[in-house]
């Protein structure tokens, strides 16, 4: 998630084009390589945010998806407000706003928790955002001029794996501090067990009737462990009123581990099924996660009005330990993000504090009477490349934002929200080797050949999750991180080639398009609000499709449309 600048010629970059040294201020570029890391950091923590607060604010996919929508808007309403900010205070004083901005967002989070307002998450979020504009802006072209111009990409480079470091730490933290709840194991010798391989191997592939008999005989310890074995489509084939009756009668113990298997109609009718003092007596974690399930299903009109009876057989005192245990979770994400808003601002103090070169700045103030964004826009590569950024930081934030919901689904990895936040690190992590890899092949192949192939092998990896389950579906969405890695690099590249002095405005035009990243994790909620998480991966298929689209044609440089007057 490297949303990097390209380099920005100066006065010192240019004094220093013949210069062997890969950078001028090897402090310096220490220093700075740490903001890398700490937005991406913070960037991929909204991928642990959303499920959380989906669980705390009882959201469906499209609410939950406000999270990235009110963080990558930023980037496109405050864009140009921090590009003025910094030309006002210059880079130095421009990364200590942007470290402060960022860390007066991250101290909102407390208020926001104590409020128990979503509403108040989403402005800490977006002054948080606004921060990491600002450092944006000023950080990338920092780095472009801390030494001679020919290395410049090479420093960015470096700073973008420091940023994919970030990202792929972010999630395995943000699920060890925020989703810290602890997952049922079933202990071995009850899971290995001659009778419960049975049991799983009955309630997978014996006729309804024999599965629905074994269910009800199987004592509670050998059901719950069989539950977590079966495969996620065992239950839907039988009756839902059966599999209720049988789960039902579980023991007070056993229930709860037993709910936390169900999903869909098999969970609708066992709720259902339980009477209040048997909700009342279900440990809150379990019920509220339950109860957030079935939220996010995909039920008809008839399900709709059973989960409202469901709801509306809470008692008063369960619905305040619901309400209790929710505000609990809430205040789960003030620790970390006071600690990351103490680290801001001790970053921000040591940066200010540290004797940065005072760099020649460059500025495009005599360009400006000239040349403007829709002189840029009417370069078919620079449009089309636009486009592409808006696709593919669509599709990648789409696709991140969704892991942790999407790896807990019973028919794809069956698992804890906290193991699908580790399986997030992994995607982000390929993104970061694949960074590293791919720059090593753009030297041999041809930019727009490789982005293409990319881009065909990430829509067939999306192709596959959407067609699949189990291991299968969950190794093919992971591994579409490796190959986003290079395409935002190589679509920036394109867009700006052979744009001279409208190099700039090109390079506004794409880092607005980052604005993808606000709306398509939107879009894609709202789809999966009525056709379920999986069949919503079409909207990231389709992005990449653009995209190969991108590197085979639309990058081509051609004649700028010139308007007939």
């Amino acid at each position: 998630m490297a949303f990097a600048a390209p380099p920005i010629q100066s006065a010192t970059s240019s004094s220093t084009t013949g210069s062997t040294r890969y950078t001028d201020y090897p402090m310096a570029m220490a220093v700075t390589t740490t903001i890398f890391f700490m937005w991406g950091f913070l960037t991929v923590l909204n991928d642990i945010l959303i499920p959380h607060l989906k669980t705390v604010f009882e959201l469906n996919y499209a609410q939950a998806m406000l999270v990235q929508f009110t963080f990558f808007g930023a980037y496109f309403l405050m864009s140009l407000p921090a590009g003025r900010l910094v030309a006002a205070l210059g880079y130095k004083k421009g990364i200590v706003a942007g470290l402060t901005i960022a860390a007066v967002g991250a101290f909102g989070f407390w208020p926001a928790a104590l409020l128990h307002s979503y509403a108040a998450f989403l402005a800490a979020l977006f002054v948080l955002a606004t921060g990491i504009t600002v450092l944006q802006v000023a950080a990338n072209a920092y780095v472009a001029l801390l030494g001679p111009e020919r290395t410049s990409s090479s420093r960015l480079t470096l700073a973008q794996a420091m940023n994919s470091l970030g990202t792929t730490l972010g999630p395995w933290f943000g699920g060890l501090l925020i989703l810290s709840a602890v997952a049922f194991t079933v202990p071995d010798a009850v899971r290995k067990a001659p009778e419960t391989v049975q049991l799983v191997q009955t309630l997978n592939d014996a006729p309804p009737a024999q599965a629905v008999d074994a269910l009800r005989q199987a004592p509670p310890e050998r059901l719950v462990a069989a539950l977590n074995d079966a495969a996620a489509t065992a239950l839907d084939r039988l009756p839902a009123s059966d599999v209720a009756a049988a789960i039902a009668q579980l023991p007070q113990d056993q229930l709860p581990h037993a709910l936390d298997r169900l999903a869909g109609a098999p969970l609708l009718a066992t709720l259902s099924a339980l009477s209040p003092q048997q909700l009342a007596a279900l440990p809150s974690a379990n019920l509220a996660q339950a109860l957030d399930k079935l939220a996010s299903s995909h039920l008809d009109a008839s399900g709709d009005a059973q989960f409202a009876k469901v709801r509306a057989s809470l008692t008063p005192e369960t619905a305040q330990q619901l309400s209790s245990y929710r505000q609990k979770q809430a205040e789960l994400v003030q620790k970390p993000y006071l600690g990351l808003g103490c680290a801001l601002l001790i970053l921000a103090v040591g940066v200010w504090l540290f004797r940065l070169p005072p760099l020649t700045e460059s500025t495009e103030a005599a360009d400006s009477t000239h040349h403007t964004l829709m002189d840029a826009l009417r370069h078919s590569h620079v449009f089309f490349g636009v486009l592409a950024i808006f696709f593919y930081v669509g599709a990648e934030v789409s696709i991140g934002s969704f892991l942790v919901n999407y790896l807990s689904l019973p028919e794809i990895g069956h698992m804890s929200e906290l193991q699908a936040a580790h399986y997030v690190s992994l995607y982000w992590g390929g993104a970061m080797v694949g960074r590293l890899a791919g720059s090593a092949l753009l030297v041999m192949i041809n930019p727009r050949k490789l982005l293409a192939v990319f881009a065909g092998v990430a829509g067939l990896l999306v192709l596959t999750t959407m067609l699949t389950h189990g291991d299968v579906a969950m190794v093919s969405v992971i591994a579409i991180g490796l190959f986003n890695s290079i395409m935002f690099p190589t679509i920036f590249a394109l867009g700006i080639e052979r744009m001279g002095p409208l190099t700039g405005k090109a390079s506004s035009l794409l880092i607005m398009a980052i604005v993808g990243g606000a709306l398509l994790p939107l879009a894609q909620g709202a789809l999966a609000d009525h056709m379920g998480i999986q069949h919503a991966f079409i909207l990231p298929l389709l992005c990449y499709g653009y995209i190969v689209f991108y590197g085979l044609r639309g990058s081509l440089v051609r004649d700028p449309v010139v308007p007939q007057h």
